[in-house]
Order: structure tokens, then sequence, then C-alpha cells
């Protein structure tokens, strides 16, 4: 009978990529398959049990101040956009500080204690955001609300942009409404500009100066009661004394009038100076949700799980050929097996042409399935 002989072409070797990385992960496919099915498994619990979360925003448009500065602000802000420093602060009567007011204690407070009451699910629900948040003290639920809270400035056209999310639709929208509501209410009473410190000073001062003219004019009618012949006496010292008292009368007068007018004045520039909060979108009511996405999840623990699987097959097939590389050495190195140099290598060279057969057999037989 003749023999045959297999001829060591191309096709019959496999490649060092299928021999170090498929034939593992054929070899632990079961594993595999386990892996990414309880990894997606658990992924779609988690995904059905987190709840959704829904964003409603406010745009506000930008509000300079008054003044012939409000060019070199901007031109300042230009140079800070460009990391060249900042010439000067932010104008104090502009819409650059309402992010800093929106974040601020005195804000954020009023917000965790107010009441919300709002409609979820055909469920009437009413609570504060103290009790939404539920955190342990004032301070952690300031930070967690920061969280709930994004205020966007865009530094080309300086439009903010006030979002609120919670896992309420009507929740968010109606928290954007009191930060609005709460942003104009500092601005008409607790925001002081330098018009409206000059308005109070003028109007203080005219208080004063009437306070001091009708003072005058009551010395002047009680020098008249008192001196009705004053007019057609000879006495220098009456005619000086009331001489006196008209000079005060007249120059209380004058000052009167004219803190009037600049009073009057000072009121105008203080009602122009005030921030107006002019909002182009107050925040409707969010119908789609901002999160989770479910789908990237998904996509995610499938992809990740698949990256997990390859690692392992490859940990464990390396972890064998370790083990036979040590079972190896142990035999060769046993007090029972007496071997000199020139036995040693002849044992190692035929166990590794033993192993190398076996993995060409082992490969051609794969191949040819």
């Amino acid at each position: 009978m003749e023999k045959i002989h297999l001829k060591k072409n191309a096709e019959t070797v496999a490649s060092p990529f299928f021999q170090s990385v498929m034939l593992p992960l054929l070899r632990y496919k079961r594993m595999t398959y386990t892996i990414v099915t309880a990894t997606l498994m658990v992924t779609l619990v988690y995904c059905l049990l987190i709840p959704n979360w829904y964003t409603s925003t406010a745009t506000i448009l930008p509000t300079s101040g008054s003044g012939g500065l409000s060019g070199l602000s901007s031109f300042a802000g230009s140079l800070a956009d460009l990391g060249l420093g900042t010439m000067m602060q932010a104008d104090e009567n502009s819409s650059a500080l309402f992010p800093k007011i929106l974040k601020s204690r005195l804000i954020s407070e009023k917000i965790l204690n107010h009441q919300f009451d709002f409609n979820f699910e055909n469920q009437k629900q009413s609570m504060t955001l103290a009790e939404y948040i539920n955190a342990d003290n004032r301070d952690k639920e300031i930070k967690k609300l920061n969280k709930l809270i994004t205020i966007n400035v865009d530094k080309s056209t300086g439009v903010i942009r006030l979002s609120a999310m919670t896992e309420y639709p009507e929740l968010s929208a109606l928290v954007v409404h009191t930060y609005l509501d709460e942003l104009n209410d500092y601005n008409m009473n607790n925001r002081t500009s330098k018009a409206q410190e000059n308005k109070n000073f003028i109007e203080n001062r005219l208080t004063g100066v009437i306070a001091e003219l009708y003072t005058v004019e009551e010395k002047l009618k009680t020098f008249q009661n008192n001196n009705r012949n004053y007019l057609a006496s000879s006495d220098p010292t009456l005619r000086q004394e009331h001489l006196r008292l008209q000079r005060q009368v007249s120059i209380k007068e004058a000052v009167m009038l004219q803190l009037t007018k600049q009073f009057e004045l000072a009121r105008v520039e203080a009602a122009k100076d005030i921030p107006i909060v002019r909002v182009i979108d107050k925040g409707s009511v969010p119908i789609m949700k901002t999160k989770p996405s479910r789908t990237i999840y998904m996509f995610m623990a499938l992809i990740g799980s698949i990256i997990f699987s390859v690692i392992l097959s490859l940990s464990f097939e390396l972890f064998q050929k370790r083990e036979i590389s040590k079972q190896m050495n142990n035999i060769l190195l046993s007090p029972e097996v007496e071997m000199n140099k020139f036995e040693k290598k002849i044992f190692q060279r035929t166990t590794n042409r033993m192993n190398n057969k076996e993995n060409k057999i082992e490969n051609i037989d794969r191949t040819s399935v």
C-alpha cells in the first residue's frame, strides 16, 4: 500500500493569528456566550428600573448696562475670550451677573423652600425641592440642586440658557419658572446700582433740606409775629435779623428746587438702570425624555462583554500553556528522573516537536471543517 503524504502548503498551515487568538476564542465560545448573555440581561433589567429624566430650558436675552462704558465692557470680554485678560470687571447693571445670581445661596434656598404643585401620570403631586432632593443638610441640598440646574452662556451673543432636569416634566418647567421669578425679584428689590445709590442719596438730602427750610420758615414767622413793626423800626439789629432769616429761606428754597430737579432725573436714570430679565423662552413642559439612553447602554454592555470575554479567553489559554510548561519542568527537575545534559536537551526537543505536531494536526482538522 502506498503511503499518503500531506503536503505542507499555505492552506493546511494555520496563521499565527488564528493559533494565538481565534483558536482560544473558539475553544471558550460557550463561556463567551454566557458572559455576553448575562451582561445584556443585567443591563436590560437596570434600564427598565432607572427612571426617565426630563429637562426644561429657558432662554434669557442679554441686558447691557447703561452708560458709555458698555462698549469697553464688551471689548474687555472679547479680550478675556482670547485669553488676554480682562481690562475691567463686568458691568454691574448687565446680565453678565445673572448666572452668579442664579447660583447664589440666597436664590438656591428660596428655590429649595418653594412648594411645587404639579401632575404626573394623572396624579397630583405637591413637594418642595428639598423634599425631592432628600439630603441630610442644607449644604448637601444646594450641592445636589446645582447638579439639577445647568446655566450656559453663549460667549458670542451673551444669551443665557437656564435648564432644570428632574424626574417629572411639569416639575422641571416649574423650577425654571421659579428661578426666573426669583431673578426678576432680586433685580427689582435687592440689586443696587450706581444710579439707584445716587437717587437714594439725593432723596435723603432733599428730605433734609425740606426739614431745614421748614425750620427756617418757622423762625422767620416767629420773628415777624414778635416784631410786627420791624419795617418801621429804626433798630438795625431787627432789620439785620430779618434780612438774615429771609436770606436763609431763599437759599433753602433754591437748594430744594435744585435737588427736586436732580431727584426727578435720578428716578428716571434708576428706573432705566434696573436690569430687566428679557425672556425668549420661559421653559415649556418637556415631552421627550433627556436620559437615560437605553440603546446606548445596551450597545456599551454588548461591546464591553465581548471585550471582557476575549481577554478572559486569551488569559485562560495563556494560563494553560504555562501550566503545561510548568509540568514539563517539574518532570525534568524531579529527583526520580536522572538525566544528563544531552538527554535533557533531547527530551526538551522531543516534547517541543510533539507539541508542535499536535497543534498542526489540530489546526488542519479545524481548517478542514
